[in-house]
């Protein structure tokens, strides 16, 4: 039994010294959950356990049938030894402390070996993400550069392959582009001066229908002309910010001197006079149909006017009369876009003339 206890003593410190030694490849798995194979000395510490857990159970059944053993005496044919504690128990308990201390040192051992393991595999694992993230970093930096050259050369090339323009074109292209601009200014600062025209001489129209009138159609030609001196206060504010812009613009030419600009090319006079044309086209559209809207409500508070006339109550003659004003209201204000239409379709008539004499 002294034999097997330093054989087994042997074994386990051999195991620690290769289990502190145990090394994982790059190349195992890294899967800390796969089964893990026995480490050196291992199996064979085991085996010496198992070996000293057997010798044990053999040193009890003999310390069992030690104190089962009878001996002769005077006084008895057979008589069993008295039941102290014999020599072969003394050794027996404490070789079972010493197995147990032995073997919870062989579990200790186990358990660092595959916490090493694993450990050795977590560690692996890492290595080969760092590996594989660094090889991402490197060629996502080569793609940044390639794509940064690629960049820069074609910025290069087309650097080169810009025409040069030269100073008198430079001075042409941005003259007719102030001439178009002003021309654009001049058109809007037309209609709005018509369309403040229009709202004073509604405003001068109304009041002098108000005049000719007493009670509830006096007021409401005085609403009306206060609405139109309200339309011109708009249209005025507009005219003042147009005329602005026209005289900068005429400025901005001044500063360039008398070069000539280039006479459009027939094909942008072409591609003008449709615009132009199919402009007219729909304001003739809306002009028509603005009318016919003004004459048919004009229509209907006619007859409302008539119904309310006839009518027997005043509350129905009221109520008739009512109505009649809301339909010269709708009919006045087609009335009103339809002559903001005639001036829009005046300007492109003058438009079109321009055109055909360039």
């Amino acid at each position: 039994m002294r034999a097997l206890r330093v054989a087994l003593c042997a074994i386990l410190a051999a195991g620690m010294l290769a289990s502190g030694a145990t090394s994982v490849s790059a190349n195992d798995n890294p899967d800390t959950e796969q089964a893990i194979p026995p480490g050196p000395g291992l199996a064979e510490l085991k085996q010496a356990v198992d070996e000293f857990r057997a010798a044990l159970v053999d040193l009890r059944d003999a310390c069992q049938a030690e104190r089962e053993a009878v001996v002769p005496d005077a006084t008895t044919a057979r008589k069993r030894k008295p039941k102290a504690e014999s020599e072969c128990e003394k050794s027996l308990k404490l070789l079972r402390a010493e197995f147990q201390t032995i073997k919870q040192q062989a579990l200790d051992l186990e358990a660092r070996y595959v916490a090493s393991v694993k450990q050795s595999r977590i560690d692996a694992a890492k290595q080969k993400e760092a590996e594989a993230k660094a090889k991402l970093e490197k060629a996502q930096h080569e793609e940044q550069a390639r794509l940064d050259q690629a960049k820069k050369d074609a910025a290069k090339k087309a650097a080169e392959q810009k025409p040069v323009v030269s100073p008198v074109d430079q001075l042409a292209k941005q003259r007719a582009k102030l001439e178009e601009q002003l021309k654009q200014v001049d058109a809007t600062l037309a209609y709005k001066q018509g369309l403040l025209k229009q709202s004073l001489d509604a405003a001068a129209e109304y009041r002098a229908k108000a005049a000719t009138l007493t009670g509830a159609d006096r007021d409401r030609y005085l609403a009306k002309a206060a609405q139109a001196d309200k339309d011109a206060a708009q249209w005025a504010g507009y005219v003042k910010d147009y005329t602005a812009q026209h005289e900068s613009l005429v400025a901005q030419l001044a500063k360039l001197g008398t070069t000539p600009v280039a006479t459009p090319k027939p094909d942008d006079t072409a591609t003008k006079r449709a615009k132009l044309e199919q402009a007219l086209k729909d304001v003739n559209d809306k002009i028509a149909y603005k009318w016919s809207e003004s004459d048919r409500y004009a229509a209907l508070a006619a007859d409302l006017r008539a119904q309310a006339a006839a009518a027997t109550t005043q509350a129905v003659r009221e109520l008739l009369n009512a109505k009649a004003a809301e339909a010269d209201t709708q009919a006045d204000g087609r009335a009103n876009l339809a002559r903001q239409y005639e001036d829009q379709r005046d300007e492109l008539y003058a438009q079109l003339d321009a055109l055909n004499k360039t």
